[in-house]
């Protein structure tokens, strides 16, 4: 490595040196990523050149590599309650992929798995998407946001296996559940990738719009509710895509409410 990877971490305000330790057993990031490194190599034939930061979010660490000229991002878990949902949901990105949904998709290791089980570690690799978080001040944005839910739902609707077990049952669906600015990255014209699946669930999908349209502008610290203006606009584009029934408009004012009282921005 050319420098000692910067720790972070991404939402909790604690010391990252001491979750490094505590979490993942590692005395500083460079036997961190020297145990990733070997990981990667043996499993994936991945050999890093570099890594520039890690980010520790719960129980994940997150490590920007580099292969060549590749920009990897490899995420290991500790967290055993986990390890099937988070085989099952690097399925489901690679679903999405082949359905037209900007993803990052998983890597596969050298014997074919999207996810590996080391010991009590769950490891993927994909690549880093570019693009910038979604900007909820430019209405264009928001509207495209809109718009990519819509097709979402419409394909998660269709997926056939099961997440961790679940299945939907009546109105419900796969869905999101984590839909907002801090999982939504977009290129100069377009969202290049919708991140972050580790929380899909069961669900209507007019209560995932319901959350979706509260937590938009949220990213990771300091949350608060998305303006109505904006509300609106994003609402308008998921229903110009995918029309909501005057039942299911009811629906998504209750649950915005619910939402909102919720988080207590009532």
């Amino acid at each position: 490595m050319t420098a000692t990877p910067v720790v972070s971490m991404l939402w909790e305000s604690v010391d990252p040196s001491v979750a490094l330790l505590e979490r993942f057993g590692f005395d500083d990031a460079v036997s961190a990523v020297g145990w990733m490194g070997d990981a990667l190599w043996d499993t994936w034939a991945i050999a890093i050149h570099d890594c520039d930061r890690l980010v520790i979010s719960d129980r994940n660490l997150l490590a920007w590599i580099t292969i060549d000229d590749r920009r990897l991002i490899a995420k290991l878990s500790v967290s055993p309650p986990l390890f099937q949902r988070l085989a099952d949901t690097a399925i489901l990105r690679m679903w999405l992929q082949t359905r037209g949904i900007p993803v990052a998709a998983p890597i596969p290791t050298r014997d074919g798995r999207l996810q590996a089980e080391l010991n009590d570690v769950s490891l993927g690799v994909c690549p880093v998407i570019e693009g910038d978080l979604l900007d909820v001040g430019d209405p264009g944005q928001v509207t495209e946001a809109g718009q990519m839910l819509a097709t979402l739902h419409e394909a998660l609707a269709a997926y056939s296996h099961r997440i961790d077990g679940g299945r939907p049952t009546g109105r419900e669906q796969l869905v999101h559940n984590d839909f907002r600015s801090a999982n939504i990255l977009r290129g100069s014209t377009s969202i290049t990738a919708v991140l972050d699946f580790e929380d899909v669930t069961y669900h209507t999908r007019v209560a995932d719009l319901a959350k979706a349209t509260v937590l938009l502008a949220t990213r990771y610290h300091d949350w608060g509710p998305t303006s109505e203006v904006v509300r609106d606009t994003f609402v308008a584009a998921y229903g110009g895509q995918a029309p909501l029934t005057s039942t299911e408009q009811n629906e998504l004012e209750r649950g915005i409410a619910a939402v909102l009282t919720h988080f207590g921005w009532a």
